[in-house]
């Protein structure tokens, strides 16, 4: 008898867990769909309007402003704050955002994180009030390391309490070396995680690279994402850049540099594909090349970013459902090389 009854215990516990799987996948919402918005000035061009409405786009990740350390007076700043030069898309809901230099972390004094707490939470609210913003998320974008966790928790905890105190949620982004890792980075006093499904390459100074996404680091990556103890959203790689690199020495980023922007200046010669040298020296984009130094381009395709969205997705697992699926990020030249099609199927694998 009991050599009969544990064959079907056995089909019993099966059929239970196909049936648990089955449910899941067709009760679990489909994430809502984002963009992050990375410049200076919200102009609300034709492009990334019509983006945002044909691809149903119906909330926004913006940067506000950065926080930076000045070595000078040992103190932080506020710099390169959102400017809104257009009226934001009706039913848009926007996310602020504010990026903050890890070294802000490593050298503030800890008697200081309260005050720097307050003047953060006072800029936010400060400037979605003065445009007629209102917000129920805000997030925080910080690489923070070793050394700095304690006191970039510390001011994380301190936002957490603010933003509850009103109703709202606070979340944070999170590197994917944050998420393998998690036992030894900590995980940060938050609502809710953004995995920054990108840039987890060492940059190259020598040969156009894959540090933006490379399949073979995001796999190594991506299973971890599953057992990360914090409700998670992800940011999907929409972006380029280029790297200023003189004799295989990185010399620093040019971001939404492509292709096109260096091939029509007349001081870039092409090499390669992605790859162009200075040939005479000059200013290009804020940055001073010498003769022969390099301009080593990185830039993302949609089968790229479809593809960094599959493996998103089968990090995840059965055990995490991302509620939001971001693009990073809206840029008007960009769009020129991603149709409505391809960024609605990218999407749509959620």
């Amino acid at each position: 008898m009991a050599r009969r009854t544990l064959p079907l215990l056995i089909v019993v516990i099966v059929v239970s867990a196909l049936g648990w799987i089955l449910l899941r996948t067709y009760s679990a919402k489909a994430p809502g769909r984002a963009f992050y918005y990375w410049k200076t000035e919200w102009t609300g061009t034709p492009e990334e309007t019509a983006a945002l409405q044909n691809s149903q786009i119906h909330r926004l990740y913006m940067r506000f402003f950065d926080v930076i350390w000045d070595p000078s007076d040992r103190k932080t700043h506020p710099v390169s704050p959102l400017r809104f030069s257009a009226p934001l898309p009706g039913e848009m809901e926007v996310v602020p955002v504010v990026y903050l230099v890890n070294a802000v972390f490593l050298k503030i004094d800890p008697s200081d994180i309260p005050q720097l707490a307050d003047n953060v939470w006072g800029k936010v609210t400060g400037m979605t009030s003065q445009h007629r913003i209102a917000f129920h998320e805000f997030q925080l974008d910080c690489d923070w390391s070793d050394e700095s966790r304690a006191n970039y928790f510390r001011f994380v905890d301190l936002l957490h309490n603010k933003a509850k105190s009103e109703g709202k949620i606070l979340s944070s982004t999170v590197r994917l070396h944050q998420v393998k890792y998690a036992q030894r980075t900590g995980i940060p006093p938050v609502d809710r995680g953004m995995v920054m499904f990108y840039n987890f390459s060492q940059i190259q100074g020598r040969e156009p690279g894959h540090s933006i996404f490379n399949a073979d680091d995001a796999r190594k990556y991506a299973s971890f994402i599953s057992s990360y103890p914090l409700k998670l959203d992800v940011a999907l790689p929409m972006f380029s850049w280029s790297v200023h690199a003189r004799e295989g020495s990185v010399l620093g980023l040019l971001e939404d540099v492509g292709s096109l922007d260096a091939g029509s200046f007349d001081g870039f010669q092409k090499q390669a594909p992605h790859r162009y040298v200075a040939t005479r020296s000059f200013f290009f984009r804020g940055r001073y090349f010498l003769k022969g130094d390099e301009l080593l381009i990185e830039e993302t395709t949609p089968a790229v970013t479809k593809q960094a969205a599959e493996l998103a997705k089968i990090g995840a697992g059965w055990s995490k459902h991302y509620d939001t699926v971001a693009l990073f990020d809206l840029d008007a030249k960009r769009l020129n090389t991603y149709s409505t099609a391809q960024i609605r199927s990218i999407l749509g694998q959620f």
